[in-house]
């Protein structure tokens, strides 16, 4: 084997080892012992919690909680790893998420029933069985950040310093995944309607508020957005199989949120089927 040779050959091996150190590093905890981070830092592109990958979105996430909890219950305790991200734009909220997944596996099935509920905006449960929960709604949030506690009080209190003002009403899409093997993956992200064009919402009652089900299916502009959200979000919950299994390229063709009422064209009015005196 000649110098060149043998030179390429050391230099691929360390060059590989690198590369894995630097795929390695992204995870956000290690083990099950969650990093460093200082408020606000920004997510890696290749974050994962656990080996699951993380949906990038716009590529504009910045940490606020990290933190590692162990499951309740009969069994033994699985260590489970919560992360809280966030994203704003010109002084404006513009979503957070929140991921909750397995950082290791074991015997213990998860049953919460996550597609119960028929009162919400949007549903879906494309899971295998009842054991493999793959559910995805969408709800809307009345009152929110008004009394935040733990992480979330360190984040609002980063909006107050910063002039951010949280929406009052935000709509929650919620993924959940639940494997056979005590591993589930659940990611929780609260958009902005504001963001699209929609005006502020301060109503607190969640029964009155414009986005309750009752009224926004009545007012064309909210009834389209919310079916574009839903084609996106089960889109989304059509990828989360994939996640649970730590394949890194799960959510790669998963656009924002902020795209699904783009060329789409505008609502026909409806009017109503009673009037009242």
């Amino acid at each position: 084997m000649s110098f060149v040779e043998a030179f390429m050959k050391h230099f691929a091996f360390y060059l590989l080892i690198f590369l894995c150190n630097h795929l390695a590093a992204a995870d956000l905890f290690d083990g099950t012992k969650p990093r460093d981070f200082k408020l606000a830092d920004p997510l890696e592109l290749n974050a994962t919690v656990g080996g699951h990958p993380i949906w990038n979105g716009e590529g504009k996430w910045r940490l606020f909680n990290l933190v590692r909890r162990d499951s309740t219950g009969s069994g033994p305790a699985i260590p489970i790893g919560d992360v809280g991200l966030f994203q704003t734009e010109n002084k404006k909220f513009v979503a957070v998420m929140k991921i909750s997944a397995t950082l290791a596996e074991g015997n213990t099935r998860w049953v919460g029933e996550p597609c119960k509920r028929d009162d919400m905006l949007y549903k879906a449960n494309i899971g295998k069985s009842i054991w493999e929960d793959n559910c995805v709604t969408i709800n809307h949030i009345s009152a929110y950040a008004n009394n935040p506690s733990g992480s979330d009080a360190e984040l609002y209190a980063l909006f107050v310093e910063q002039g951010v003002s949280p929406p009052p009403t935000i709509l929650q899409i919620t993924l959940t995944r639940n494997g056979t093997r005590g591993n589930f993956l659940k990611t929780t992200i609260s958009v902005n309607p504001e963001v699209m064009g929609f005006a502020r919402e301060t109503e607190v009652s969640w029964g009155r508020n414009p986005w309750n089900k009752t009224m926004s299916f009545k007012d064309p502009e909210k009834k389209q957005f919310i079916d574009a959200l839903g084609v996106w979000a089960l889109q989304f919950a059509k990828r989360m199989d994939d996640a649970l299994d730590k394949k890194t390229d799960a959510f790669v063709a998963i656009p924002t949120w902020r795209s699904v009422l783009t060329e789409m064209p505008k609502p026909e009015t409806i009017k109503p089927t009673v009037s009242l005196d």
